[in-house]
């Protein structure tokens, strides 16, 4: 499985923010190999949290690197990432498994 990650600054407007995950989770609903799309509810908490830098955290998951990467290039992402990268969003993509 692969996740896209995106963190939002506590700086950036909250509902500015939530717009762009409610777009986020539509586009990608479409696509194929689209499991779930999860996002943190309130502040971040534990330790790292305490800097206060982050107040939003994205995840997205999808069942091969091929969805992913196509999700993320779509054209039908293109003016969402436009969007969340005007929020000052910090991405990642990763692969995960079970253990």
């Amino acid at each position: 499985m692969y996740g896209p990650l995106s963190m939002y600054l506590k700086s950036t407007d909250p509902a500015g923010v939530e717009e762009v995950v409610q777009r986020i989770a539509a586009v990608f609903r479409q696509r194929d190999g689209f499991p779930s799309c999860t996002t943190s509810v309130d502040a971040l908490m534990g330790p790292a949290a305490k800097s206060g830098e982050f107040a939003r955290v994205v995840v997205v998951d999808f069942d091969t690197l091929e969805d992913a990467l196509g999700a993320l290039q779509s054209d039908a992402f293109a003016d969402v990432a436009a969007a969340s990268e005007q929020l000052g969003r910090v991405n990642y993509l990763f692969e995960c498994r079970e253990v």
